[in-house]
Order: C-alpha cells, then structure tokens, then sequence
C-alpha cells in the first residue's frame, strides 16, 4: 500500500492524470528542465539522534563516502552533480531546498541509513511540496536491506539499491532519453499501484575502475573528525581499501556490498592518499574498512608502496581478531599505525558463537596484550543485549573489557538491523520494537532479550561505561590529550560525554 500525503505530494495528482491518458512517466519526466542534474544529499539528521540524546556530543563524524562516490561517478559519464551532508553542516530542510532550486537541480538523490530514514522520509516530502516536479530517488543501506519498503511512499519516485554507481548512471540517462526503467538492474519504481522490484545488479568485479571520491565537493575537512583521543592529527580523512565482508556476523547487515571481499589495488589506495595529502592537506587516513586486516598481504604491499613514495603519515584502522598477530602488527605499527579498533562484542563464549563472531576470549586476551605491548592504542568495540544475552553474560562482558589493556570502548546496545541475520530471528529471542527506525540507533532498547528488560539493558549499559572509564589510567590519558593542538575540541566533546558518565538517567534519545 503506497502512503500519500495530499498537501505534501500536490505534483502527483498530475502526473497520474497523464499516465491515465497514456503518457509515460518517462515522457512526462523528459518534459522537465534540468534533467540531467542531481543534487545528491546526505540527510540532516543530528549526533544527538544518531548517538543518543545523552552521549551524542562526543560522537565522531565521517565523510559519508558512498555519496561522494556516486557523485564522482556521475560526474565522469557528463552529468551535473553537488553534494550536500547535511548532517555534518547543520543544513535544515529549507536550507537543502533552497539549494536545490538555485542550482536547478531536477533530480534529487537521498542516501540513507536505517536509522535517518525518517528524515529522509521528511526532506523528500518538503521537496515535493515545494517543488512537485523534482525526481526523487533514494538509496543507501536502508534500501539495500529493504528495497520495496521506500516506495510505500509517494515522495519516492525511485529506489537504487546495492552499490548504486552503475545503476544510478543508467538512471540518469534513462530519464534523458525516455529509456526503459524495468531494463535497469538494482533499480525499484512504482507502475501504476504496483511496485517492480527489478534483479540486482551484479556487484563491481574491480573497485580500481571507479574514480576517486568527489573530494573537491566537500566544502570543509574539518567538519569531520573521529571521536575525541580516535586522532592524533587533523584534518582526518576516512578512506575504504576494499568492499563487501566475509564475515558472517549476526548483527551486521551485508547488503550493500554483499560478503565477497573485492579489494583496491595498493597503487589505486597510494594514488587516493597521495591526493589527500598533497591537494587537500590530510595529516591522518582512517582505514574503515569493516575489516582492514581480512587479507595481511594486501597489507605489506600497501604500505611497501606508501614507503617507496617516501610518504609517513599516522592512521588508524577496524580489525578483526582472528586476522593479526603479532608480525602483522609490529609492521603497522613501524609504518605508521597507532590506534586499531576490535570488534570483540561479548565477554562470553557461547554468545560469541551464537552471534557468528568466530572468536574466542583467549585471542582477544593475546591479541589485545600485544598492542598494549607495542604501544599501539586500542579500542574495544562491545554489544549488550544479544540474542539469549543474560544478565551474568553482560557482567563477564564488562568484567573482560576492565580486565583488558584496552585504552577505549565502544559500547552498544543490540539493534537487529534490516538486512541481518538476527533481524530475521529476533523475535525468537525477545521482544522487538519496530514502530520507529528513528529508534534504531543501537543506543535505545529495541531488542529486549528474553528474561530481560529495558530498565536492565540501559542501566547495564551506563554502569559498563562508568565502570571502565572512572578509572585513574583511562582519566589520565583524556587528561593529556587536552594538551594537544586538538586539545579544546577534544575537551569540548569530552565535555558532552561526561554528562552522560555522571548522570543518574538511562541514554535514550529523543
């Protein structure tokens, strides 16, 4: 059932009048200015929703990558394209609007994730009241895991799911030239009441052949910036190496890039780098790659090459346990690494195994006591609330990550994200809430495990983070950091979380 708002949608009434006659939505669309040029937009939502209302503050932010790609990518086959995050510069809805109608874009593209759908969802239908004939497409990870469910709504006149290069392009030439939409693989549209979901599209067999992100539309570096003591220097710039992961995690939704590893070549990443540091004056990289350490030998290569160009630049990166030990990791570390985030999840064995994790406590103790070791920083990245996740279990998971050498924690409450395993399976578990994605942040209690409750989840949740942080170790390296050039915005950021850490409330948003 498609969801139509009369005073948000007035251009629809039209254009179903035209299909009535017989007129095609792709003539009708041709009959539009400006066709060929798209605003591509990031939507406003802030770091309080995405983080929580209490610990938002002291949230990094990184460059939204797949919008920059498909703007370069358009841009390479003589279409007109800017970028708008609208998360990162604080845009209202009039703000995009407005740009939109100066730059007389008649296609705007939406990325969205889960959890800022609902403002996705709203942009689209202020555009449409504003300007009835703009083409609206959206894509993005809610999309890939769920592709039908945007065109319930009429403020979508196209859905793109997966990686969205190839298809978005075939799009754009289509609505030029009156082409057929059901040819278009990866592409969902609505046909009279009826949604056509069209085959997927097969993913892209060698990453080096797309073009560089469109860095030279990103207005300002310093709008983004990795949590506070996650940099040494800034500007910081988040580059990936790879896409899609093998791995079978249970909360991870895999749609987007699907589960085959499809690696850059270490001359396309060097020649990325080298244009990040040397034209937009990057002193960092963080590699976020879900995995940066899957295949070690693409490892040495890289940075072989990084070190044959006479380049020493620090970086951080996410790795997986069961890929380093400790040669892997002494030659990072000489190369330039210092900080390397672990997905570690549980404190517990056989909720490790139930979730797919494919690691034991005794490497996470090894891995973690050879970083200390060499000096390298480390982050522990945790989840409570699991499926079959027990009171006890969420204690021998915060009494790991005390035990551990770890320098930071990430800790999250368990969200079955669309797309993922335990999305399907949750309700064999527990009670799930799906009455607001907007909740499905990974910091509210969606999921409540059986035999707990929400009240358990957020104060277990608080007392985790109180725990480890209100230690003299973890407060003193803060302490220090606050000396650096980067010291007041770590402060003011820091600032923010601590009201969090001191408050008597559970970390709710909204």
């Amino acid at each position: 059932m498609r969801v139509t708002s009369p005073d948000a949608h007035r251009g629809r009434n039209k254009r179903m009048n035209l299909f009535s006659r017989g007129i095609s939505q792709s003539e009708l669309i041709m009959e539009q200015s400006e066709k060929s040029r798209i605003l591509l937009v990031y939507p406003p939502i802030t770091k309080l929703e995405r983080y929580s209302s209490a610990i938002g503050g002291s949230g990094g932010r990184q460059i939204p990558l797949g919008v920059f790609y498909l703007a370069s990518y358009v841009r390479t086959h003589g279409f007109e394209v800017d970028v708008l995050d609208a998360e990162a510069r604080n845009l209202s809805y009039d703000e995009i609007i407005d740009r939109l109608r100066r730059g007389g874009f008649g296609i705007l593209g939406i990325s969205t994730t889960t959890v800022a759908f609902h403002r996705a969802l709203e942009l689209a239908a202020r555009t449409k009241a504003a300007m009835p004939e703009t083409i609206i497409v959206i894509g993005g990870p809610h999309v890939s895991s769920q592709p039908a469910h945007p065109m319930q709504f009429d403020v979508f006149d196209f859905a793109v799911r997966n990686e969205g290069e190839q298809t978005l392009v075939e799009l754009m030439k289509a609505i030029d030239s009156d082409g057929d939409f059901e040819k278009i693989p990866g592409l969902i549209f609505c046909k009279g009441r009826n949604v056509v979901v069209n085959e997927k599209r097969p993913y892209i067999a060698d990453i080096d052949t797309l073009p560089f992100p469109a860095y030279d539309l990103i207005p300002d570096l310093r709008h983004y910036a990795p949590p506070p003591c996650n940099y040494k220097k800034a500007p910081v710039v988040n580059i990936i190496t790879s896409r899609g992961c093998p791995n079978q995690c249970a909360f991870c939704d895999n749609n987007t890039f699907g589960r085959k590893t499809r690696k850059r070549s270490a001359a396309n990443i060097v020649g990325e780098i080298e244009l990040l540091v040397t034209h937009y004056g990057a002193k960092e990289i963080a590699f976020v790659d879900d995995t940066f350490t899957i295949n070690p030998k693409s490892i040495y290569e890289l940075f072989d090459l990084v070190r044959s160009k006479g380049m020493h630049f620090p970086w951080t990166c996410m790795a997986r346990i069961n890929t380093v030990d400790e040669d892997l990791l002494r030659y990072m570390k000489e190369n330039g690494c210092w900080h390397v985030s672990f997905g570690i999840e549980s404190g517990d064995d056989r909720i490790l195994k139930l979730i797919r994790k494919d690691i034991k406590i005794r490497d996470v103790e090894r891995v973690v006591e050879i970083c200390h070791k060499m000096g390298i920083v480390s982050t522990g990245f945790f989840i409570i609330g699991h499926l079959s996740e027990t009171v006890q279990t969420i204690d021998k998971t915060t009494a790991l990550a005390m035990r551990l050498k770890l320098d930071d924690v990430v800790v999250t409450i368990n969200t079955p994200i669309p797309g993922s395993y335990q999305y399907e399976h949750a309700k064999e578990f527990g009670v799930l809430d799906e009455s607001s994605w907007s909740k499905f942040n990974c910091w509210n209690p969606v999921f409540i495990p059986n035999g707990l409750t929400e009240d358990i989840l957020l104060a277990k949740h608080k007392e985790f983070y109180r725990k480890f942080y209100l230690r003299p170790r973890i407060l003193w390296r803060y302490f220090l950091s606050f000396f650096s050039r980067t010291g007041p915005r770590r402060f003011v950021s820091l600032l923010m979380a601590s009201r969090f850490l001191l408050s008597n409330r559970g970390c709710r948003s909204g």
